[in-house]
């Protein structure tokens, strides 16, 4: 008898990977090129169909007058949500589609309370984690601990502004998010890859999402680094308890505290 069995005969709560007992075949989500270019093209749809319907409707409201995205609350709060909402809605679509179920993404089973116990050691073990990645970064490069991630919503000047920016920064990108990337894209590459390899793609690619490329702004090396670490664990829980919830858990509470430190 092993380590692992003894401790999980005793009730002991482990924390190392459960081996895939699942077959590694490519029936149902595809080859790992198929995962990843269905994850990025549902990301990119939904960021554009989003932003296209957010513009039209600031030119409908706002006829006659040039108004940005960046400055109205509300255009950001539907632009989030349309993005966050679609995503997920094409990630159940593609599923469906494939015969796969809700439980191949994370999604077979009710959130229980062994969730929320995972979800606070998760965030404790994320934050250490962000502790000495910031020592490393300050000892290599300074500057990139002082970069700062634009998360929009620059003009909170309401009650309503506040409830509309903590909805969008809060609640639903971590449930769009998972359902995308924890749900859809790593269990599409850990149908055929070992647990360490999809969870460095994964989290590689959750990562670089985070990079702010364009509008003429520098990279922000410390968002990509931050959402790398943050998606490690959350991988680890998916990996461990066979669904998302305490993954959003965490997402929710660290997007919180970013939220306070960020915006307020």
């Amino acid at each position: 008898m092993n380590l692992k069995t003894l401790l999980r005969g005793k009730g002991v709560p482990y924390f190392w990977p459960e081996p895939d007992d699942g077959p590694r075949d490519k029936k149902g989500f595809g080859g790992p090129v198929r995962v990843i270019g269905t994850t990025l093209l549902i990301f990119l749809a939904s960021q554009l169909v989003a932003a296209f319907i957010a513009e039209l409707g600031m030119t409908i409201i706002h006829s006659g007058s040039k108004q940005n995205l960046d400055n109205s609350v509300a255009a950001q709060f539907v632009y989030i949500l349309i993005a966050e909402g679609l995503a997920a809605w094409l990630v159940l679509k593609v599923v469906k589609r494939r015969s796969l179920g809700l439980k191949a993404i994370g999604l077979g089973r009710r959130p229980v309370k062994n969730d929320i116990y995972r979800a606070v050691i998760g965030f404790g073990v994320f934050y250490l984690l962000l502790i000495i990645a910031g020592l490393i970064i300050s000892a290599i490069s300074p500057d990139l601990n002082n970069q700062k991630q634009d998360v929009g919503f620059n003009n909170l000047t309401s009650s309503t502004d506040n409830i509309l920016a903590f909805i969008s920064l809060v609640i639903l990108p971590p449930l769009g998010e998972e359902i995308l990337i924890r749900g859809y894209l790593y269990s599409g590459l850990r149908r055929v890859w070992k647990f360490v390899p999809a969870l460095l793609a994964t989290s590689l690619i959750f990562g670089a999402a985070h990079l702010e490329i364009g509008n003429g702004t520098p990279l922000v090396w410390g968002a990509a680094v931050d959402t790398f670490l943050l998606s490690v664990v959350l991988v680890y829980l998916r990996e461990k308890t066979g669904a998302l919830y305490a993954g959003i858990l965490i997402h929710m509470l660290n997007n919180l505290l970013a939220f306070f430190v960020i915006i307020k």
